[in-house]
């Protein structure tokens, strides 16, 4: 009974910490975007996208979907798609929704994950120049690959209407309590998983069974437990933790680079792909093209920067803030 209360007293302290680093990120920008939707300020800025779309393939009506998912989060890119999709000239192909919806999970909820990323040590440019510039090219990819093998051709016809019944502010405050609450149930059940992981011994051999793959992309075994999570359930899960996890002095940039840049380009595996087959999205892009992408992308980036000077990528790739709390750590151990 003491074993059990000792570690349930961990998980509750583990998962306060991480929910309150999360929450302090989530908040402020959830209001923020709140505010943002009750303008007219995204229509105008989607006509700097338009010219992007045409360049992937795609009708520069869509550039406001993808900019909404940007801002606001997959959710809200999707509402847009099917307020817009009667407006289009031509149905969207199969091809070319599976490009958009592509981009879309590369890309997206831009001011909180970007906002993590930043908390991991990260700065906040170089996340989202990987993630913006690496989500065009992957939708341009994608589309000549489409279009070479005249493949996935057939137009999409959506008839799903999504209706927003109450659009009050009252509503919407009560909707983000609960999924805050939602958060924390979660953020709980995947620390306490963690530790019956640890607990049990499982997680050593997890750690085996990933390390070579994960090895290869630079990640070091420190950082595996929390990149798988983020890779299933999240950058909003996995990515909160990792910020607990980088508290750590001796944890290195480059581990923290090199998974942050993974579960940048592709993450929650499970909920986000679900709804995007769901959508129209096609498996042959949707996770196929999206898996390998992502693995070529971070084994590139790992490569060209693995034998950099410590220093140096510090100064190129992290926070200010993060090369303090280095520095500080290193003082400490002279």
């Amino acid at each position: 009974m003491k074993f059990f209360i000792s570690n349930l007293q961990y998980c509750i302290r583990k998962t306060g910490k991480s929910a309150w680093t999360l929450f302090s990120i989530m908040i402020p920008i959830s209001i923020l975007i709140r505010l943002i939707q009750q303008t007219d300020i995204l229509p105008y800025l989607s006509s700097i996208l338009s010219p992007i779309m045409q360049v992937v393939g795609l009708p520069a009506e869509t550039a406001l979907v993808w900019l909404t998912a940007l801002v606001v989060n997959i959710y809200g890119g999707l509402l847009c798609l099917f307020s817009i999709y009667p407006s289009l000239s031509e149905p969207l192909t199969s091809a070319q929704m599976t490009t958009l919806l592509t981009m879309i999970l590369i890309a997206h909820t831009f001011p909180i994950e970007l906002g993590i990323a930043r908390k991991t040590g990260v700065k906040v440019f170089v996340s989202f120049c990987i993630r913006f510039g690496f989500g065009i090219l992957a939708g341009f990819l994608l589309s000549k690959i489409y279009n070479l093998f005249h493949y996935l051709e057939t137009p999409i016809g959506i008839t799903h209407i999504f209706t927003i019944t109450d659009t009050s502010w009252k509503s919407w405050i009560l909707n983000e309590l609960k999924n805050y609450g939602i958060i924390i149930c979660i953020i709980f059940v995947l620390v306490s998983l963690i530790r019956l992981l640890e607990v049990s011994g499982l997680l050593q051999w997890l750690n085996k069974l990933m390390s070579p793959l994960l090895s290869w992309l630079g990640i070091s075994n420190t950082m595996l437990p929390l990149t798988i999570i983020g890779l299933s359930m999240g950058i909003a899960y996995g990515g909160g933790l990792i910020v607990e996890e980088v508290k750590n002095p001796t944890v290195k940039a480059k581990d923290i680079f090199y998974a942050m840049t993974l579960l940048g380009l592709f993450h929650s595996i499970f909920e986000d792909t679900i709804l995007m087959l769901s959508m129209g999205g096609h498996w042959t892009g949707i996770i196929v093209f999206r898996f390998i992408f992502a693995l070529v992308i971070t084994y590139s980036i790992m490569r060209l920067s693995n034998n950099m000077n410590d220093d140096l990528f510090n100064k190129l790739f992290m926070t200010k803030q993060f090369r303090q709390q280095k520095q500080t750590y290193k003082n400490l151990i002279k």
